[in-house]
């Protein structure tokens, strides 16, 4: 296989690696941003919170291919780490799989996600799923497979209803080549421990507050055969709880240094998303003018998270004033 692009290569090295991964979810470019500058080595792209920052929907299948590709591209062109793309159920039949594969390499994915739920689907933590029979989502498996170009990884997602058919469907995900296997909406302490012990291979359990499964602590989840932690939606609440409180206070106070404590400074943010750019390829024009950035050789060229946490530094702030109310 060539290579359009050497993050899928990277997301195999870490899945081969001896530490487990976790893996937060965006929902744009700049939440994006910020999960690689808080020093996490991979970025996982939620369809659930696309549905939401892009389009304001839920998330019940509305977002397309084409959108999905397109933020995709967006997302990798800002990163210098690789990106785990959900999705969804692959936009249609096999022949719909193979282009989806297709459009998600060349915008530069190192993985992807393909789940098994009928159309209009919904997210995995929520009521009324149903899925498709299992031979037509092992067909779609096969061709999302046999349609790399790349060494993309392909994580194969049950949303099966009962614990022994997720079991049966992701043995069966598994023996059909899937690099990593998810079964979402793990309801207990025990399901984990089952999934840990009877499916074969890399396992994803994914995590969200106020969801089904159990919030463990990543090391004692990689302990049970979880090899990646996926942390899919609490940037985007964050940012939700954070901007609605901040801003139900401005309304109230009609004072902008109200908010001081819960806001980063222009400066900061300056600082932030300039250097971020200047640190893409080819990005070097700005640097003659910025009063902001650093020049791009005085950073390494991998993340770290005490550089994160000092140059927003102000986001201690916003975590101690929601804390506090």
């Amino acid at each position: 296989m060539k290579s359009i692009n050497h993050m899928a290569e990277r997301f195999r090295e870490m899945l081969e690696g001896p530490q487990g991964i976790e893996l937060p979810g965006c929902y744009d470019v700049l939440s994006a941003m910020i999960l690689e500058r808080a020093g996490f080595p991979a970025v996982f792209m939620s369809g659930y919170g696309i549905a939401a920052s892009l389009l304001g929907n839920p998330d019940i299948g509305l977002t397309s291919l084409v959108e999905t590709a397109l933020v995709a591209k967006n997302i990798s062109h800002a990163l210098r780490i690789p990106l785990v793309v959900d999705a969804d159920n692959g936009y249609g039949n096999e022949d719909s799989v193979a282009r989806t594969v297709h459009e998600l390499e060349h915008a530069g994915a190192g993985a992807m996600i393909l789940e098994d739920q009928v159309f209009p689907k919904r997210c995995g933590h929520a009521g009324g799923k149903s899925v498709v029979p299992l031979d037509q989502y092992l067909r779609k498996l096969d061709c999302a497979l046999q349609a790399r170009q790349t060494p993309l990884v392909v994580i194969a997602r049950t949303d099966a209803t009962s614990m022994d058919e997720g079991i049966v469907r992701a043995k069966e995900f598994h023996a059909a080549g899937a690099d990593v296997t998810l079964i979402d909406g793990l309801p207990s302490i025990d399901a984990l421990k089952r999934i840990g012990e009877e499916v074969p291979g890399h396992k994803v359990i994914n995590l969200i507050h106020g969801g089904k499964t159990p919030l463990l602590p990543s090391d004692q989840l990689h302990a049970l055969g979880f090899k990646i932690v996926l942390y899919s939606t609490p940037a985007l609440y964050t940012a939700v709880n954070t901007m609605l409180s901040a801003m139900s206070l401005l309304k109230v106070t009609r004072r902008l240094d109200s908010i001081s404590d819960q806001s980063v400074s222009f400066r900061e943010f300056q600082q932030f998303i300039e250097e971020e750019y200047f640190h893409r390829r080819g990005s070097r024009g700005l640097t003659r003018t910025s009063d902001f950035a650093e020049k791009p050789s005085a950073r390494p060229a991998e993340p770290v998270a005490a550089e994160g946490i000092a140059a927003m530094a102000n986001i201690r702030s916003v975590v101690g004033a929601q804390r506090r109310t």
